[in-house]
């Protein structure tokens, strides 16, 4: 995996444990003070870290598409055009030998 992806992925992993910290801790202090129940706080901590799920999926799509743009704009091939070509040499090897063999016989 490309560095720059695999910082970017330990990233988003890091950000997620720290943001789930971040709202149990406030949540925590809410019951504390005896603003929510304990059983709100729960509800409310799984819907933060929900939410919070979902925008991270979100943007993770959207880098993604971003990054697929600018390695197309940069001229890589996608891995689909890459399979395409490997079956077309081989089709065109199979050929050149099937060629190379009926040339052998007729000599």
């Amino acid at each position: 995996m490309n560095d720059v992806l695999k910082k970017g992925f330990f990233l988003g992993i890091g950000a997620a444990a720290a943001g789930r910290e971040k709202v149990e801790q406030y949540v925590n202090d809410l019951v504390y003070k005896g603003r929510l129940t304990p059983k709100e706080a729960e509800e409310w901590v799984e819907m933060m870290v929900a939410k919070g799920e979902e925008t991270e999926q979100e943007w993770t799509e959207a880098n993604r598409e971003r990054l697929q743009e600018m390695l197309k704009d940069a001229g890589f091939a996608t891995q689909k055009e890459v399979s395409q070509l490997e079956t077309r040499i081989a089709e065109l090897e199979a050929k050149l030998n099937e060629n190379s063999s009926s040339e052998k016989t007729d000599s």
